[in-house]
């Protein structure tokens, strides 16, 4: 988990199976998200400040500040999201107001 990570100094990658099906996802997030933000919430500067190494399959990839890696993970989660809603209008959805307005909403 994210501030347990930053509270080690470790955090150790591991690719996880997908979940099969869209409840699993939610089950996932619900069950995390409450925990995950409450541990964040907790931590002092000197956690967020402190060296972190991101290790992979046992090797360390790179050390950086805590804090750069939070925002690191913060922007790859805003890229994703964003890449996710192309998908949506070439499918036959509308894409939703996640950034600001959307032209697919109604006025």
């Amino acid at each position: 988990m994210a501030g347990r990570s930053l509270e080690s100094g470790k955090i150790d990658w591991s690719d996880i199976p997908t979940p099969a099906t869209r409840q699993e996802i939610l089950g996932i997030y619900d069950s995390q998200h409450d925990e995950v933000t409450s541990c964040l919430m907790q931590l002092n500067s000197k956690s967020w400040a402190k060296e972190v190494a991101f290790i992979m399959q046992g090797h360390e990839l790179r050390r950086a500040e805590g804090c750069e890696f939070a925002w690191e993970f913060l922007f790859d989660q805003v890229h994703h999201r964003g890449q996710l809603s192309t998908y949506l209008r070439p499918m036959g959805s509308t894409v939703p107001s996640i950034y600001g307005p959307s032209a697919d909403e109604p006025f």
